[in-house]
């Protein structure tokens, strides 16, 4: 996994019955449409509480994304090479 901290231009996301679940973004000018969220885990010794999912792309890669609580900007942090 390659660590990254890039802010993405624009997130896609459902907000359902307290669930989050991203379904599209854009980064590095590309735009990634998720098929399938792995995972989602909530960090809450930081603050903001932060939110992660590791998603896959249906371009075919594996991407973490993060949502900080209060913070109006997603993040990817981290790709599966």
């Amino acid at each position: 996994m390659n660590r990254v901290d890039e802010p993405l231009a624009w997130v896609s996301a459902r907000f359902e019955k307290g669930a989050i679940s991203p379904t599209a973004f854009r980064w590095k000018s590309r735009e990634f449409r998720v098929t399938a969220v792995n995972a989602r885990w909530v960090d809450r010794s930081t603050r903001p509480i932060r939110h992660g999912f590791s998603v896959s792309a249906a371009s075919g890669e594996v991407i973490e994304l993060e949502y900080r609580e209060g913070d109006p900007v997603w993040y990817v942090t981290g790709v599966v090479t």
